[in-house]
């Protein structure tokens, strides 16, 4: 049998019993609909954030060239990284990629997952994930916009988003990786308008 205050008085109360033996108030039954509705939303949004974190992680490891694979490849990872550099991309317009994955995940990927792509958005925000990597996203200017585009840049665009304020234009080149709150575009570069 397990204690609990009495919101009315302190007094202690067996938390079986209907009522508190000094003033009569009702004993506390366990958590409210509020606080687990709270803590589901919490830990889904834990969830989610730490998914988009951790894509980000594997991107800059990527850029920068982190891990055993890439240290094994040596020089055929800068090979593959100008090889990218040239590969045609698709132009995309912001509002059409953002539609599409809005309104079907899975013929957007079969349309833009793991292909290079070229879009002009404007700017969101522009931070660090917990990694140290830069990104920046770009929406159609509208407030609240779900989902945008995140573009994950290496440290060599930093002097350059170091230059972005929120809602500036501006021009973006990279490979998008899918949907996970927002589209994932990896290895970006800017770009000329």
């Amino acid at each position: 049998m397990a204690l609990v205050k009495c919101k009315q008085c302190g007094n202690e109360v067996a938390t079986n019993a209907a009522a508190c033996p000094k003033c009569g108030a009702p004993v506390p039954k366990g958590m409210s609909v509020t606080k687990v509705l709270l803590f589901v939303f919490g830990g889904l949004f834990s969830l989610c954030f730490l998914g988009t974190c951790i894509t980000g992680m594997g991107a800059a490891m990527r850029a920068k060239g982190g891990g055993s694979a890439s240290a094994a490849q040596g020089s055929g990872s800068a090979t593959t990284a100008v090889a990218a550099q040239k590969e045609a991309a698709q132009k995309v317009e912001i509002r059409t990629l953002l539609r599409e994955y809005a309104d079907n995940e899975v013929r957007a990927d079969s349309n833009f997952k793991d292909h290079m792509i070229q879009t002009v958005g404007i700017v969101g925000d522009v931070k660090k994930d917990i990694t140290n990597s830069i990104y920046v996203t770009l929406g159609t200017g509208k407030e609240f916009e779900i989902p945008q585009v995140q573009c994950f840049f290496d440290d060599a665009q930093a002097q350059k988003a170091a230059t972005l304020s929120k809602g500036a234009k501006v021009g973006v080149r990279g490979r998008v990786s899918g949907l996970m709150m927002n589209v994932l575009v990896k290895d970006c570069e800017f770009i000329d308008l």
